[in-house]
């Protein structure tokens, strides 16, 4: 998520139940079947996805399944040592 978080960024979240209500364009920690992302989360276009993006352009975005994800929490901070 360069250039909003860098390797070795601490994020603060705080974790959500899976129906939750989300904030469009906020970011998330999300824990898939692949390992956790951490990434903006869009409505998809369908009840049962998620258009989830990145703030680095590189990047594209994607859809992702409700059921392929087994947690969520939304960033509420990030400590960033010198």
């Amino acid at each position: 998520m360069v250039p909003k978080y860098f390797s070795g960024d601490i994020i603060a979240c705080k974790r959500l139940p899976i129906d939750t209500f989300f904030q469009w364009n906020k970011p998330y920690v999300i824990d898939t079947d692949q390992g956790a992302l951490v990434k903006l989360v869009m409505k998809g276009s369908t009840k049962e996805t998620l258009m989830i993006t990145s703030e680095n352009d590189k990047y594209p975005p994607f859809e992702l399944s409700v059921k392929h994800i087994y947690g969520i929490a939304i960033v509420i901070g990030v400590i960033r040592l010198e």
